[in-house]
């Protein structure tokens, strides 16, 4: 007496499951050879040029040719954090000349009275350039505001929201640095 127990039929059919998609495979793995043949043999070419162009460009990419990265208003991860950080906590690089120069790096030298105005000369200690200001001349946080025979006052922005002035008068005399 032959007895098929459920262990057996269980079996039977995980291998008939198994065997499924590998002939589903089989079939359309030969179909797609057949229908290349058929195209070859009809005469029309198979157009591969995209497929070696883009087998062309990951190799310049994996050689570190063409790799290039668009941040899209993001911070670049593939540069260090304490790029542009050297001057400050917080601070970003400025701008060249007066636009980038503070208030506090100014030691005034001089100032002069022309027939066009009043006008003093300073020195930036960050990069020993020296400078003419007048009145209304633009700084990096704040203006020249008026030029007298032995100071200069400034206008300093304040961040500071709890203030009554979103500025304060910073006044330098001359040597002072």
């Amino acid at each position: 007496m032959n007895r098929i127990g459920p262990v057996t039929v269980i079996a039977a059919a995980i291998v008939l499951v198994a065997a499924g998609p590998l002939r589903a495979q089989e079939d359309s793995a030969g179909a797609k050879n057949e229908a290349a043949a058929a195209a070859g043999e009809e005469g029309q070419s198979i157009d591969v040029s995209q497929i070696d162009r883009i087998l062309r460009g990951e190799e310049r990419v994996m050689q570190g040719e063409i790799f290039f990265y668009d941040p899209a208003g993001r911070r670049d991860p593939f540069r260090s954090l304490r790029d542009g950080v050297q001057e400050g906590a917080g601070s970003t690089s400025r701008p060249p000349g007066l636009p980038g120069t503070m208030i506090e790096e100014l030691r005034v030298e001089g100032v002069i009275e022309t027939p066009d105005g009043i006008i003093a000369f300073a020195q930036n200690s960050r990069d020993n350039l020296s400078y003419t200001l007048k009145p209304g001349t633009k700084l990096y946080n704040g203006e020249v505001e008026k030029i007298l025979p032995d100071k200069i006052v400034f206008k300093q922005q304040v961040s500071d929201p709890k203030a009554l002035k979103p500025y304060t008068e910073v006044v330098r005399e001359i040597g002072q640095k």
